[in-house]
C-alpha cells in the first residue's frame, strides 16, 4: 500500500513538473476549525482537516486532474484521492486513485460505480470518428485485477448499439472469477418505431474449467418507443434469470413490464413488477398520471396474482404543486399520500402509512427561502420513521460582501421531540470566502441541535 502511495506522489510530482508551463492551475484549498460543547463538562476543540482539505484541480491543454490530500487521526499527510486525464490526439489516458469512477452508458448502466465502488487504475478512452468510440478500464478493484470494455459502435443508419466485456478475478486462492458480456442496440430509422434493447450474460468462473454454459446467467432487455405527432410511447420488459449475477448493477435494476404513454401534456407510466418464472409472480402495479402540475400515483399490491389484489397495502398519492406570482409567496406545493383503507378511525396514531405534505418558497424584504410541514405516520421513511408532525424553514440573504443564512427544525412525536437549527454567516474575498457556523446543517443525520460553533476559510487559486 505504501509503494502504491509513493508511486502516485511521483505521479503526481512529475505531472505537475512537466505540464506546468502550459497548464493553468486552478482549485482551492480549504480549512476548518471546529469547537464542539458536548453534554458533558469537558468542551473539545479541534481542526478538521479532513474535509476536502488540500484539493487541487489542473486543467489545460493536455492535462486536467484533481486530487485530495487528507490528514488521518496519525497526522499524516496522504492523498485519498486522485484523477488524471492526460489528452494525445484522439486517446484520453485517466490515471484514478480511491476513485468510484467504473461504469458503462448502456440502456441499463449494468456496471455501475456505486457498486463497483472505488478502484486505483487506468482508463483508456479513445474517439475513433468513423469506427466509434471505446473505453477500456484495468484497475486495481479490492487488490484485485479488474478490466472493462465498452465499446459504442459508430451509427449507421440510424442503427446504434455497443457491446460490454468485464473480467473480474476476485479471489485468485479460490481460482474464481466473474465474466460478464453483453450488447445492446437502438434502431433508430423510423420515427415511429424504434425498436431497443440489451442482452447481458454473466459467469462465475473457475480459472481452469471456465465454460459460457448459459443455464440462467442471462438478463434480457427489450422495447419499442416512438412518436406520432403530438403522441409518443415507450414500452419495455426486463427479464432477469436465477442465477444473473447483480454484484456490478445498480439496486434499481428489477424484473419488470414498463409502459409510458403522452400526448401534449398529458402522461401516463405505468410499471408492473413481476418475477418471471414457471409460475409468473405478480409484485406490485406503480401507476403514474401528469398532467401539467397535477400528479396522481396509484400503486396496487398484488400477492402473486391479480385475483390476490391486496387492498390494505395498496398506495395512492396525489400532488399539486404551483408557481406564484403574489406578494411573498412564489411557490407551493402540496401531497397527499396514503396506504390502505382504516378499520378503526378512532385513533390515528395506528393508522396504516398516510403522510400530509406542504412545502412552500418566499421572497420578501430581501430575504428568501423555504418552509415545509409534514404530518404523517410514519413522519418520513428515511428518518423519522415513527408518527408525528415536522416544522421547518429556512431564511436567506445577501448584503453586499456578507451572506445570512439559518434553517430551523422541530419535530413533535408521539414520545419525543426533536429540534435543531443551524446558522452561518458568511463573507465574500476576492478569491475565497470565510464562514462562521453554529450547529450541524445534515437535517437529516442529526435531528437534534449539536452544540458546535466553527469557521471555515476557503481560498481559490
Amino acid at each position: 500500500m505504501k509503494a502504491k502511495k509513493l508511486l502516485l506522489l511521483s505521479l503526481i510530482v512529475f505531472s505537475v513538473t512537466l505540464f506546468f508551463g502550459s497548464v493553468d492551475l486552478g482549485g482551492s484549498v480549504e480549512f476548518n476549525l471546529n469547537f464542539e460543547f458536548p453534554e458533558e463538562e469537558d468542551s473539545n476543540f479541534y481542526s478538521n482537516f479532513n474535509k476536502a482539505d488540500l484539493y487541487f484541480k489542473f486543467f489545460g491543454e493536455g492535462l486536467r486532474g484533481e486530487f485530495n490530500l487528507n490528514k488521518d487521526s496519525d497526522d499524516k499527510l496522504w492523498v485519498s484521492s486522485s484523477e488524471f486525464t492526460f489528452n494525445l490526439n484522439n486517446v484520453d489516458l485517466t490515471t484514478y486513485w480511491n476513485r468510484k469512477s467504473v461504469s458503462t452508458d448502456d440502456w441499463l448502466k449494468i456496471v455501475n460505480n456505486e457498486k463497483v465502488g472505488a478502484i486505483d487504475g487506468v482508463k483508456v478512452y479513445s474517439d475513433l470518428d468513423n469506427f466509434g468510440k471505446l473505453n477500456f478500464y484495468a484497475v486495481d478493484r479490492n487488490d484485485h485485477l479488474f478490466n472493462l470494455m465498452h465499446y459504442r459502435f459508430p451509427d449507421l443508419a440510424g442503427l446504434n448499439g455497443s457491446i460490454i466485456y468485464l473480467k473480474d478475478y476476485k479471489d485468485m486462492n479460490t481460482r474464481k472469477y466473474n465474466q460478464l458480456m453483453g450488447f445492446d442496440f437502438d434502431i433508430g430509422t423510423f420515427e415511429t418505431f424504434k425498436p431497443y434493447g440489451e442482452v447481458v450474460l454473466s459467469f462465475d468462473q473457475d480459472i481452469y474449467t471456465a465454460s459460457y454454459d448459459i443455464k440462467d446467467n442471462y438478463l434480457l432487455f427489450g422495447g419499442v418507443r416512438g412518436k406520432v405527432g403530438d403522441f409518443s410511447y415507450n414500452f419495455n420488459t426486463t427479464y432477469i434469470a436465477d442465477d444473473f449475477n447483480k454484484d456490478y448493477s445498480p439496486d434499481s435494476l428489477a424484473e419488470n413490464i414498463f409502459l409510458e404513454t403522452a400526448y401534449k401534456n398529458v402522461r401516463l407510466t405505468n410499471k408492473l413488477e413481476l418475477d418471471f418464472g414457471e409460475d409468473n409472480y405478480i409484485d406490485r402495479l406503480r401507476t403514474n398520471l401528469y398532467i401539467n402540475n397535477f400528479e396522481l400515483y396509484v400503486s396496487p399490491d398484488f400477492n402473486g396474482s391479480f385475483s390476490d389484489f391486496n387492498l390494505d397495502t395498496s398506495e395512492m398519492s396525489i400532488t399539486y404543486s404551483q408557481d406564484l406570482s403574489i406578494p411573498f409567496f412564489t411557490w407551493y406545493k402540496i401531497s397527499l399520500y396514503k396506504q390502505g383503507p382504516e378499520d378503526d378511525w378512532t385513533d390515528i396514531r395506528h393508522y396504516k402509512p398516510f403522510r400530509i405534505y406542504l412545502e412552500s418558497n418566499y421572497k420578501a424584504l430581501g430575504f428568501s427561502g423555504n418552509m415545509k410541514y409534514i404530518f404523517g405516520n410514519p413522519l418520513s421513511d428515511e428518518f423519522f420513521q415513527s408518527f408525528g408532525e415536522l416544522y421547518y424553514i429556512d431564511i436567506s440573504r445577501n448584503f453586499n460582501q456578507f451572506s445570512v443564512m439559518g434553517k430551523f427544525q422541530y419535530i413533535q412525536g408521539i414520545v419525543e421531540k426533536r429540534f435543531t437549527a443551524y446558522t452561518e454567516v458568511g463573507y465574500n474575498l476576492p478569491n475565497g470566502n470565510i464562514k462562521f457556523y453554529v450547529g450541524d446543517g445534515d437535517f437529516e443525520n442529526s435531528l437534534q441541535f449539536k452544540r458546535q460553533v466553527g469557521i471555515t476559510t476557503t481560498f481559490y487559486f
